[in-house]
């Protein structure tokens, strides 16, 4: 095994696969130890060893609020706001994809509970997670491109009073390990995702969902039961 196929298996826990041309391979390492070395802005906790990566154009505000561990990897143009009561956490070896934005509170007149991503979970491209009410999203996760997370609904009861006026309510986002949601789906707040779940495209969740289930919809309703499918 080379030495770049050596690094590649500690960072994303998998080997290259043998039908990436050599080139290719080389082209993308170069790429990552330029963002390597962006990464050594990123904040971390001392005692957390290990690369970080940051490509252009990523934007970090309250950055005193955001815990980056070693093996994450911000792509293009993303935001992080980590302003928030417990900030903005990404766990090791978390990827977040181009155009994704995260913000621990909504506006800073309204502080936020915040957002913690476990390890090896993927935020995908243009995905917006917002934390006012607190989002916490497990491990091994697969969040696809356009998806959004918010813990806060604004009020609308009365047409007397504008509704950025009428206050708003908060409750977390729990998301467990192994979940796969769809590109486009939306997850409203207070919603429990199980762990091993499938979220479809487009779907809108506003309801908890069970471990293993696969729902899709608008409202999000039950598909399926992975642990049927599978024989468990």
């Amino acid at each position: 095994m080379s030495i770049l196929d050596a690094l590649y298996v500690r960072l994303r826990g998998r080997p290259m696969s043998p039908d990436v041309p050599a080139r290719v391979f080389r082209q993308f390492a170069i790429t990552k130890a330029l963002q390597a070395v962006g990464g050594l802005t990123l904040p971390r906790r001392f005692t957390d060893i290990g690369p970080r990566f940051r490509a252009r154009g990523v934007v970090l505000r309250h950055p005193q609020y955001i815990r980056i561990e070693a093996g994450t990897a911000l792509d293009r143009g993303v935001t992080i706001d980590g302003f928030a009561q417990r900030g903005v956490r990404l766990g090791k070896n978390v990827t977040v994809g181009a155009g994704a934005e995260i913000r621990g509170s909504g506006v800073i007149a309204e502080p936020g509970v915040g957002v913690r991503v476990g390890d090896r979970t993927a935020v995908g491209r243009a995905n917006v997670i917002w934390g006012q009410g607190g989002v916490t999203i497990g491990r091994d996760c697969l969040l696809g491109p356009n998806v959004t997370i918010v813990s806060e609904n604004h009020r609308f009861d009365s047409v007397a009073v504008p509704i950025r006026e009428q206050g708003h309510d908060r409750a977390p986002v729990v998301i467990g390990d192994d979940c796969w949601i769809g590109a486009g789906a939306v997850v409203l707040k207070g919603v429990t995702i199980g762990s091993g779940a499938v979220i479809a495209a487009g779907a809108v969740v506003t309801k908890d969902v069970p471990d293993h289930a696969v729902v899709a919809g608008v409202p999000a309703r039950l598909r399926a039961d992975r642990k049927q499918t599978d024989g468990i």
